[in-house]
């Protein structure tokens, strides 16, 4: 009864498992061209060890059950034996191009393809509970991640890496829909500690107990910039006079303005005059530069340059789309849930 109601999930014959939906090649036929001849794209994944496809796309147990040896199961029928898959090919199967690609005159695959319940739902649900995105040795970006990560990174270089802890798994999918290269992201544990990891594909996918991946469509509602630039310069208006007791950490205060500024050339890019921009474009580079040489003397004169220009655009910032948040949401940055950006980034849970 449950393959029977498996099968009737999946157009037209296919069975559902692990988000998608399985069929059997023909002999000597790729998982791409499987996909597509049932208006599906191929989405690839690595049954868990102990849980492969195939029995389940035949019916039935082959009469032997050999190693494990390229990404995608292989069913040699004329001799009723199978290879299950793992995430790295071994070097002798000729599977080095993309999966979806790879075929074997003897075999017929197991392809996974898009469909069920894939990409049919809003964030969070559209994330897939289990499943982690391998680098593989092929599928990591190594990008500046400093904005949104400080520990737990490649090598400890946060502007230079594929990771970064993190408390929440929406702050990998805002991340990863903030770079151009980034396709998919995962969330889990490694070592104790939850992190976010980030892939230019998801060619490495397998099941793994506690883990979360997704697309970069799989995401929390974006955050309108001017929405975010006003919330940000408004929590600073206590440190507008200087270190204080209202305002005892410049540095989280400076790492704020930075943000707000960042947020404000994002807002006004091509909608406000030259002579505008250019005022921006000062206070920006200007606070770049305290921040990377902090003074209590100068800090005074920083947040009132920044000020003014915030509160000459202060009518326009509000005219803009605004955002209705909850606080409680950790995936925000810092500024949207009412709180300054710790001393590195706003992600920081201090």
């Amino acid at each position: 009864v449950a393959l029977v109601a498996a099968r009737a999930a999946c157009p037209p014959g296919g069975v559902s498992a692990n988000g998608r939906c399985w069929y059997l090649s023909d002999v000597g036929a790729t998982c791409g061209a499987t996909c597509s001849a049932r208006g599906l794209a191929y989405s690839h994944f690595v049954a868990k060890d102990g849980e492969p496809m195939i029995p389940r796309l035949l019916g039935r147990s082959p009469a032997t059950k050999q190693f494990a040896w390229g990404r995608i199961e292989c069913y040699v029928p004329s001799a009723d034996r199978f290879h299950p898959a793992k995430a790295v090919p071994d070097s002798n199967t000729d599977d080095k191009g993309e999966a979806a690609d790879w075929k074997l005159d003897v075999c017929q695959m197991a392809c996974a393809c898009s469909g069920g319940e894939v990409g049919s739902s809003e964030y969070p649900a559209c994330a897939q509970q289990n499943e982690v995105l391998r680098h593989a040795g092929a599928h990591a970006i190594f990008v500046d991640l400093s904005s949104h990560g400080a520990q737990g990174c490649w090598q400890n270089d946060c502007t230079n890496t594929d990771k970064f802890n993190a408390v929440d798994m929406g702050i990998c999918a805002r991340a990863c829909g903030q770079l151009e290269e980034c396709t998919h992201w995962s969330y889990g544990d490694q070592d104790g500690t939850h992190k976010c990891f980030f892939r230019k594909s998801d060619a490495g996918r397998e099941q793994a107990d506690g883990w979360v991946s997704g697309s970069k469509a799989c995401a929390p509602a974006n955050l309108p910039d001017a929405a975010i630039a006003l919330a940000a310069s408004q929590l600073l208006v206590p440190c507008d006079g200087g270190k204080s007791d209202a305002c005892p950490d410049m540095a989280r205060a400076v790492t704020t303005w930075k943000f707000a500024i960042k947020h404000l050339k994002r807002a006004t890019e091509g909608k406000l005059d030259a002579s505008t921009m250019n005022f921006i474009n000062q206070v920006s580079g200007d606070t770049d530069a305290f921040a990377a040489q902090i003074s209590e003397e100068n800090f005074p004169v920083i947040a009132a340059n920044n000020r003014q220009v915030f509160m000459a655009l202060n009518g326009w910032l509000s005219s803009q789309p605004q955002a209705q948040v909850d606080p409680n949401d950790a995936s925000l940055p810092g500024p949207m849930r009412g709180k300054l950006c710790g001393p590195s980034h706003c992600y920081e849970e201090l």
